[in-house]
């Protein structure tokens, strides 16, 4: 038994599915035990504890398989959403730190910062030191460019709407600009001052109290200096960004959380407090909880409740880490394995495919069916024996007709039992090709919020870009712009590009659309070039500084004639009454996009890959890897494509003569990013492809059992009969007189010879008691045209020319034992059989019995004549 669901077993009553089928094999169980019974009671003539004993242990096989299965479908689901609750607050804090680093920069808060050194508490008090038109003057200008600096700060929010205020200090950590009015705090004797003003990192994260956010217990907060210029390290105060940390967490869990089996999900810091929960009121914030990093899951018991439960480490984003927090889930033990009765309808031939793959089914897991055939193929050999040993002689007894009636019982319970097996089988197939799908699915919906969250982030730099007061001041003068102000334009985009790397080039441009300067100093040949774009006419008639203008996905040649968006804003005037111009943000799309999807998948190989796509068109826009050329169609089913925002969708297709599980997920935007107040509209589609199998011929899946048939003779008294044994050769259904039957062996007993022609009758020998018996196949003397699999070989006397012989035919199946009436078994007329056959009459049915097949009864004694 698996490791994992060896230690589980005591938890197996929470699984309904393995629950169920225990319950079921265990009655089965006792019928078999009161079979053996009556079987020695009989005199059957057969010995089935060896059966029942070989189904118990593919009993505890299979439960242990579907145990597992169940069990796995629970954990992988678990560490994929611990891991992706941690990873995706990551990636957005890591944007984070950029955002500090780039406006403790900005030109406008150094400028207050420098004018004003004083707040408007510290100018009152010093106001008898100041004549009153002077301190008139000062308290008016105060408070005009606070105002400018306050609308700059919503301005700054309206776009990067991740915080809620932005908090500017003098360097005596009072506070000059803020953007909650109603914090009447004043200054800060928050350790944050001190400890930005020693460091040498970029930035300084912090996440509890602060006592300059009275209103939140804790907070997360990024905090740098602001220094004269950005080559001076004279500090003149400091800044922090205050982010809205319980409302993004509550956006990351809506889109992970499953709410029927009452799981939670957690933010933990790195000594295991919860700093965000799912469901506060469930597991509270603020609790110490166990974690779990090394094994795949453990149980745990917290508030008298017994949990799984899973914790994940961030794998860090381009090296940032954050404060070391912890994914982390947890489910209730009794409600972890609730089914959802979720169905799925699979061709055979892609059940049997998807079975071959090792990467999904372990070989025991496969072997499993075949196991259980054997022991089913077995137990008929046994009862058809069992029968066969039965005769007329003590028929009048009633010892034969009680022994038969057991040996049905039998057969039929082992019946029962397959039936069991296979309804267990399909529930363990159907639970790991479920989990499957799920999987592309998740996987897919992971993709493609990555690439919402990330153009969210474009969309908000262009527009905040565009709000630089040197742009707007240049391009607002009448006169023609000098090289030098061109330079200097073009130093604020290299130094921003330096600190945004997701882009191979910034550009300004004028009125008309020509470039002026760019940051990317190995295309300064696209200075004086004039765009004609739609999206660059489009930004020129923007009428605020929330719009903004994207590009189709198209190659170009501001991005080396490769297929790229381009997002723009409008810069306008210095009076804010019109555009004069607008900024272009060249985004490195093929390898951004590619380390998305990457990032989204466990691994990244030929059988694990994902796809962005255009959902209008199927454009393909990246994939993870590079077997597929950008700009061409992804010709696969429009199911994929039609759905509407945050749907998903998944199912089992063939692409590229295999067959892959494929999870579709559209964009659903991020915040106000294609959002309905959005005016942009580009619907993506993220497409995950996992390889399930290779497609098989269809004649190779594994044949189904057919159903045996049986013809039920209402026998009078003293009637004369026969006792005819009956067998499948390909689809002919045949028999032959009881008497001449010794018993049916496996065909595994088969000694093949080492060399010999597929054409000939003679197949090898067998051993039987102190005689070797020669094996022949006699499907080509009863016309029988379908090539099938042999099973059994039943051994049979019959009358030579020179005395009785033994020898074996090779059959596809074992058929019933039936007792006809003599006068329904019609001799062929003689002048009508030909030299090469060996059937030798025809049984006919019952009356008003419809047969699909009649029975042919064979005179093996002719074998002598027609095999030399």
């Amino acid at each position: 038994m698996d490791s994992k669901s060896n230690k589980f077993q005591e938890h197996f009553k929470y699984m309904q599915n393995v629950t169920e089928f225990k319950t079921e094999l265990n009655d089965i169980s006792k019928t078999w035990d009161q079979l053996i019974l009556l079987s020695q009671l009989g005199d059957t003539g057969i010995d089935m504890s060896q059966t029942k004993t070989n189904f118990n242990a593919l009993t505890e096989e299979l439960i242990s398989h579907l145990a597992d299965a169940t069990l796995n479908k629970v954990i992988n689901a678990m560490k994929s959403k611990a891991q992706v609750a941690v990873d995706i607050v990551i990636r957005n804090l890591f944007e984070r730190t950029a955002d500090i680093g780039f406006l403790a920069t900005d030109d406008d808060i150094r400028s207050f910062l420098l004018k004003h050194p004083k707040t408007i508490e510290q100018i009152e008090v010093y106001k008898d030191d100041i004549d009153d038109t002077n301190f008139r003057i000062a308290k008016k200008t105060y408070k005009e460019d606070l105002l400018y600096i306050k609308n700059r700060f919503e301005e700054y929010v309206a776009k990067y709407s991740v915080y809620y205020d932005i908090v500017l200090f003098d360097t005596n950590g009072n506070i000059v600009a803020k953007l909650d009015d109603t914090n009447t705090i004043t200054q800060t004797n928050d350790s944050i001052i001190n400890i930005v003003k020693s460091t040498d990192e970029d930035y300084v994260e912090t996440f509890k109290y602060h006592d300059f956010l009275p209103k939140h217990k804790n907070s997360l907060v990024y905090t740098y200096k602001v220094t004269k210029t950005n080559d001076c390290d004279d500090i003149i105060g400091y800044l922090s960004l205050c982010f809205k940390f319980e409302n993004e967490m509550d956006g990351v869990f809506s889109r992970l959380v499953e709410k029927e089996n009452k799981e939670t999900i957690l933010l933990l810091d790195k000594e295991g407090v919860s700093i965000a929960s799912s469901d506060p009121y469930h597991i509270p914030i603020g609790a110490k909880l166990e974690i779990e990093l090394e094994k795949p899951f453990t149980i745990t018991s917290f508030a008298g409740r017994d949990y799984l439960i899973k914790t994940c480490q961030t794998n860090g984003y381009e090296g940032f880490f954050g404060l070391g927090w912890l994914g982390h889930i947890m489910i209730p033990l009794n409600s972890a394995f609730q089914e959802n009765n979720e169905t799925i309808e699979i061709e055979e031939k892609i059940l049997q495919s998807i079975m071959r793959n090792e990467d999904i089914f372990k070989q025991e897991m496969i072997e499993i069916p075949i196991k259980a055939t054997t022991i089913q193929d077995e137990l008929d050999r046994a009862v058809w024996n069992g029968n066969v040993a039965q005769t007329d002689e003590n028929s009048s007894l009633g010892g034969a007709d009680f022994a038969r009636s057991i040996l049905r019982e039998v057969r039929q319970t082992g019946e029962n039992t397959k039936k069991s097996f296979n309804t267990s089988i399909e529930k363990l197939n159907e639970t790991i090709i479920l989990s499957l799908l799920d999987d592309a699915v998740f996987l897919a919906s992971l993709s493609i919020d990555i690439m919402d969250r990330n153009l969210y982030e474009r969309a908000n730099d262009c527009r905040w870009w565009a709000l630089t007061s040197t742009f707007k001041e240049i391009l607002s003068k009448d006169e023609p712009i000098t090289d030098q102000e061109k330079k200097d334009i073009s130093s604020i985009l290299k130094y921003i590009n330096d600190l945004y790397t997701v882009y191979t080039n910034l550009f300004i441009y004028d009125k008309n659309g020509t470039i002026i300067a760019v940051s990317n100093e190995n295309e300064t040949n696209l200075v004086g070039k004039e765009l004609n774009n739609d999206w660059v006419n489009k930004t020129l008639h923007l009428d605020n500084s929330s719009k903004y203008s994207v590009s189709s996905f198209e190659e170009t040649p501001l991005y080396d004639e490769k297929h790229s968006y381009i997002y723009g804003a409008s810069i306008v005037s210095t009076n804010n009454s019109h555009s004069v111009g607008g900024i272009g943000i060249v985004f490195d799309s093929t390898p951004q996009f590619q380390d998305m999807l990457k990032d989204a998948l466990p691994k990244v190989d030929d059988k694990i890959f994902s796809f962005f796509v255009e959902k209008t068109s199927k454009k393909i826009i990246s994939c993870s890897n590079d077997n597929y050329t950008i700009g061409n169609t992804l010709n696969i089913d429009d199911n994929f494509f039609n759905l509407k925002h945050g749907e998903s969708t998944s199912q089992i297709i063939e692409f590229e003569n295999k067959y892959y599980i494929v999870g579709s997920s559209c964009s659903n935007g991020y915040r106000e990013y294609k959002s309905e107040s959005d005016d942009y509209i580009n619907d993506i589609i993220a497409l995950v492809f996992i390889e399930a199998g290779k497609i098989i011929e269809e004649n190779s899946t594994i044949p189904q059992k057919e159903q045996n048939q049986y013809y039920n003779y209402p026998i009078l008294q003293n009637e004369p009969v026969q006792e005819v044994a009956t067998f499948y050769i390909g689809e002919k259904w045949v028999g032959i007189s009881q008497c001449q039957v010794i018993e049916a062996v496996g065909l595994e007993h088969l000694e093949t010879p080492i060399s010999i022609g597929v054409e000939n009758h003679f197949k090898g020998t067998i051993s039987h008691k102190e005689y070797f018996v020669s094996v022949l196949d006699i499907s080509s003397f009863i016309k029988n045209n379908k090539e099938t699999k042999k099973n059994d070989i039943i051994l049979v006397n019959y009358e030579g020319s020179d005395g009785k012989h033994t020898i074996g035919i090779v059959v596809d199946r074992l058929g019933e034992i039936m007792r006809v009436p003599t006068q329904h078994i019609k001799p062929f007329e003689n002048h009508l059989i030909s030299g090469g056959m060996i059937g030798e009459s025809i049984v006919q049915p019952p009356k008003n019995v419809h047969a699909k097949t009649l029975l042919t009864l064979l005179n093996i004694s002719k074998l002598q004549e027609i095999v030399k």
